[in-house]
């Protein structure tokens, strides 16, 4: 797919919003289109009517439309990151620049071909993690059955870098199509991106809010994090193993 027009978005060009099916994108397009006078015949504005047809031909395709969705997110994480460049962390070292996930795995930065469909089951070939974008409409009913056939509390293991032989281990609180939130004993922290194995799902996620509570006699992690990339399981089985 050609570079998007980066002072637009295509959503809200359309009035609609990112998870929007495409019958509405359809009608709210021949609304804009006839009913707002902006097709050209109608006496309309030809540059309006030129953004809108690109919009709609981008948003109504399958394939165009997972490109810049994924493009969306490298857009929305770079505006955490202003610039592009490594941002200090609340230590001082420098957080290298999250991958642009239309192109590269944006857990270990392996590139997987600009312009190369990205299917909902689709993993990076060097570290198996999920390149499929977690916002993307597709996921919203699979999501929906994933999470309904399992529990709230479920065991995961997350991983902090590649390579990693073995990860963390975790206990979720809350699972939702969005994001999850963990109880754990390893240290994170903000805005820190993990990759997530579970029997739901793999994903690679931001670290959103900290907290802590206490479990027992120890002291424990809360993790709030919310999904970049996200694949779910076909069925809800036993737990993978902890070596990638």
């Amino acid at each position: 797919m050609a570079q998007p027009n980066q002072d637009i978005d295509y959503y809200e060009l359309l009035l609609v919003s990112r998870n929007a099916p495409a019958e509405v994108i359809r009608a709210s397009y021949r609304t804009l289109m006839q009913k707002l006078k902006h097709h050209p015949d109608l006496g309309g504005d030809v540059a309006t009517a030129v953004l809108l047809n690109e919009a709609y031909a981008v948003l109504c395709d399958a394939k165009l439309r997972a490109e810049y969705d994924a493009y969306l997110v490298a857009a929305d994480l770079a505006q955490e990151e202003p610039g592009g460049s490594a941002a200090p962390s609340a230590q001082g070292a420098a957080v290298p620049p999250v991958p642009n996930p239309a192109h590269d795995c944006v857990f270990c930065g392996q590139g997987h071909g600009p312009g190369t469909a990205i299917a909902e089951d689709t993993a990076c070939g060097t570290c198996a993690s999920p390149l499929f974008p977690a916002d993307s409409p597709r996921l919203e009913l699979t999501g929906q059955r994933a999470v309904a056939r399992v529990g709230k509390n479920q065991q995961i293991t997350f991983y902090t870098h590649w390579p990693q032989a073995s990860g963390f281990r975790a206990q979720t609180e809350d699972i939702s199509l969005k994001g999850m939130r963990f109880l754990t004993q390893a240290k994170l922290t903000q805005g820190q991106l993990i990759k997530i194995v579970s029997p739901l799902a793999d994903a690679i996620a931001r670290v959103s809010n900290l907290g802590q509570k206490r479990v027992g006699l120890k002291a424990t992690n809360v993790v709030g994090v919310a999904f970049v990339t996200l694949r779910f399981r076909q069925s809800v089985g036993g737990f993978v193993s902890e070596r990638i």
